[in-house]
């Protein structure tokens, strides 16, 4: 049977859905939970700490990490990468998932507002692939650990131009 460990926001709603489907012998959690919003050391070291107490009370579960493929230097992107080797470390059976950007909340939302401008390149997902692909990754039994899941490389710009034209049709 598979858990879901909370499971907030968009890709917890989208998970929520289609893991009641998967059928499993396995006992497995799929661990989507974290503050996304309060991005301050302190709020992202308690998340890290409340991760391991998991881990150590479900070491000898199957984990499954949803981490980020972001390398932007946040308090949230270091705590991340803790958690994982933390995963892989006291979980034998850890599996570490990381996704590009979903699209729809985040900086989608803060280019439709105003409050962020484009930069560079983006790595997008969908909210349903990013579920399929955890989905798929819940029958893995390798010795690898890791997996980066990839989304569609676009500009910034074009992103930031088409969440602008759509808010001023």
């Amino acid at each position: 049977m598979i858990h879901l460990i909370n499971g907030r926001g968009q890709l917890g709603e989208e998970l929520k859905k289609v893991l009641s489907d998967v059928k499993t012998s396995t006992e497995m959690c799929v661990y989507h939970t974290w503050n996304v919003q309060d991005k301050s050391e302190e709020a992202q070291q308690e998340e890290y700490i409340k991760f391991q107490a998991f881990v150590d009370a479900h070491s000898s579960t199957k984990i499954m990490f949803i981490s980020t493929k972001s390398q932007r230097e946040t308090w949230y992107t270091h705590y991340k990468q803790l958690a994982e080797a933390y995963a892989i470390l006291y979980c034998k059976e850890a599996i570490i998932t990381r996704l590009p950007t979903i699209v729809g909340k985040g900086v989608v939302e803060k280019f439709e507002s105003g409050d962020a401008d484009p930069y560079g390149t983006m790595e997008l997902i969908t909210t349903g692939r990013a579920a399929r692909e955890v989905i798929d990754l819940c029958s893995y039994t390798g010795p690898r650990k890791s997996f980066d899941i990839t989304g569609d490389i676009v500009s910034a710009e074009l992103v930031y131009n088409l969440v602008r034209r759509k808010q001023n049709v």
